[in-house]
């Protein structure tokens, strides 16, 4: 049975959200062009990954930059929105007077504002990202969702902020981009930042050649007091997410993930 994708009143502040990005795609873009879009990204993600500059590839061209903004953005929220009834709710709830939420290599924002929107307080947010075109679409989403935000423009890990304990780091679909120094890099930076008084929360995609690195990173991180889990969830779409499916020959009602978070 499928589940209504959200309830108000945050549905209301996603639809909104999602409708604004269309009108910033359509025009100049037209529909054919931005579903050719969802199928270069589709494409790119499942059957070129092991090509270089995955990040930087994926974003090259409107016609992606709008897949990702009206597609691929929604589904990310959607997915960790509900994936988040995975996680302990003493580990969400744990400290409402949280400094901040860190959206590492967030793109669009999709899963810093569902993370965000998540919390029992309001927490700012800041926006790590290369891409200035990214910056500004997180800029956007966080303000959708009432969300206050500043962004730091640069390439992770080198533009990882200091830890400070109450942090809460996010990274949503951003360490299978990377490549293998860089998320050695990181898996060092969370381990540390965690022992610091920062709790992190990392998603990535369920397919094994998206993140063949992920078991690797449970067993280390397992004994600091994180905790995996795989989610999927059946839900209704939006209108708009639909006739995209459909027209690009693809089905997404179905949402899935991998979590991994910590320390509990």
């Amino acid at each position: 049975m499928e589940s209504p994708y959200l309830d108000d009143p945050l549905r209301g502040r996603f639809d909104t959200w999602l409708r604004e990005a269309c009108d910033r795609c359509m025009p100049p873009l037209t529909f054919p062009e931005v579903r050719k879009g969802v199928r270069a990204l589709s494409s790119l993600y499942v059957e070129k990954r092991a090509e270089k500059s995955l990040a930087q590839r994926s974003l090259d061209g409107a016609g992606k930059r709008a897949a990702f903004a009206t597609c691929y953005a929604p589904l990310h929220f959607l997915t960790l929105h509900h994936g988040l009834r995975e996680i302990d709710s003493d580990w969400l709830g744990r400290d409402p007077r949280s400094k901040r939420l860190v959206d590492l290599g967030g793109g669009t924002g999709a899963a810093g504002a569902a993370l965000a929107t998540a919390l029992p307080a309001p927490v700012p947010i800041l926006a790590v990202d290369r891409s200035g075109w990214a910056l500004g679409e997180a800029r956007r989403t966080y303000a959708a969702f009432g969300l206050s935000s500043r962004a730091i423009r640069g390439a992770l890990p080198r533009a990882l902020p200091r830890p400070q304990a109450g942090d809460i780091w996010v990274a949503g679909w951003s360490v299978n981009e990377c490549d293998e120094r860089t998320r050695s890099a990181l898996l060092d930076a969370f381990e540390s930042a965690s022992g610091a008084g920062v709790r992190v929360l990392i998603a990535e995609p369920l397919a094994g050649p998206a993140a063949p690195w992920w078991a690797d990173w449970c067993e280390r991180l397992g004994p600091l007091g994180f905790g995996s889990a795989t989610i999927r969830q059946r839900i209704e779409l939006p209108a708009w997410l639909r006739k995209l499916d459909v027209a690009a020959g693809l089905d997404h009602r179905t949402l899935g993930a991998r979590l991994l978070w910590g320390p509990k």
